[in-house]
């Protein structure tokens, strides 16, 4: 997993501000929501979201920094003594030089020279104990003419890639990879206002392990918020589901709002204007002549953020309305328009 400072674009000087600035952008362009084509938008987010995680915890950047913990936040472990990069560099060496002709009298040094080789591989795996134990143990299945007969040490009596492959399958299956842990699922329920600013929120882990996560300006209904687990050995990730309130007089879908109001006949047939309340402010909307009620009038970034500082669109709906009277007029002039109808 890529560094949290990487992932965010970072310096490892960076105050918490710049992390915070760096995260919201990032955010907002990876947003799931916003690549609704885009496989990876998902994966990305929550890396991005991690790595906040990671770098705005005081506590845990200072882990990371001095190599307590890992990029995942996961304790780093030290490798066995004599453990390197590559544990069969030295034996594959051995077995890459090609032996020449030899004589018969050579032959026992190149024996004691293939298990010395072989040994240093043993110390590459399993470290210096256990070369210790197969070298004592070889030591002392030797006969009393000095030549080397059937021993007990793992590996001096088989084929070296033999014993090698063996000696890899017991150590892959002492480091098996551990079980992922199932993600628990939550939901948070957050009002429109808060959707278009944003909101820093905490979930509990257990009993007592409280993580922050934060909500970006500009989540829609039903997007989810991976927060990861601060001991995978014990818990699994959080996936909290975001959930819009039912508001007075607008619902969303997508970024974009969407709203209805009332106009009387009159204003639907010669035209008009009226002052609109959205989220952040009201917003004046004119009414192009005849209107019916299946007109909606669109009002450009006057909706929730989305990605590169934009924002969706507010869709008002229009809804042409009688008199709450009866109007003798407006039946007279709706019978003579009927009778012209017709003539």
């Amino acid at each position: 997993m890529r560094s949290p400072y990487t992932v965010l674009g970072v310096n490892t000087t960076a105050k918490a501000e710049d992390i915070k600035s760096a995260y919201r952008q990032l955010a907002k362009i990876w947003h799931p929501d916003q690549n609704p084509d885009d496989p990876q938008a998902g994966t990305r987010f929550a890396e991005i979201a991690h790595a906040y995680k990671m770098l705005i915890d005081p506590e845990m950047r200072l882990k990371f920094d001095h190599g307590h913990v890992d990029a995942r936040g996961r304790r780093q472990t030290r490798p066995a003594r004599g453990f390197s990069a590559n544990p069969f560099k030295t034996f594959k060496e051995s077995m890459g030089n090609a032996r020449g002709p030899q004589s018969s009298a050579a032959s026992q040094s190149a024996d004691a020279l293939d298990e010395a080789k072989f040994e240093d591989m043993v110390v590459h795996i399993f470290g210096d104990a256990a070369a210790k134990k197969t070298k004592e143990q070889a030591a002392q299945d030797k006969d009393q003419a000095g030549q080397r007969t059937k021993t007990d040490a793992p590996g001096m009596d088989d084929d070296p890639l033999t014993t090698l492959d063996n000696l890899f399958k017991k150590w892959k299956s002492r480091h098996r990879p551990k079980t992922v842990l199932p993600a628990s699922a939550h939901q948070i329920e957050i009002t429109l206002e808060t959707a278009l600013a944003g909101l820093e929120e905490e979930i509990v882990f257990g009993e007592s392990e409280t993580v922050a996560y934060t909500i970006p300006a500009g989540t829609v209904d039903g997007a989810e918020i991976v927060v990861a687990s601060p001991n995978p050995q014990v818990y699994g990730d959080a996936v909290v589901t975001v959930r819009h309130k039912q508001h007075a007089w607008l619902r969303s879908k997508g970024a974009d709002l969407h709203g209805d109001h009332p106009i009387e006949l009159a204003e639907a047939v010669l035209g008009g204007a009226f002052v609109y309340e959205g989220l952040d402010g009201p917003v004046r909307i004119d009414v192009p002549e005849w209107s019916g009620s299946d007109t909606v009038l669109t009002v450009k970034n006057k909706g929730l953020p989305t990605s590169f500082g934009k924002r969706g669109a507010l869709h008002v709906h229009l809804r042409v309305m009688l008199p709450e009277k009866q109007d003798p007029n407006l039946k007279d002039l709706m019978r003579s328009s009927k009778k012209a109808w017709y003539l």
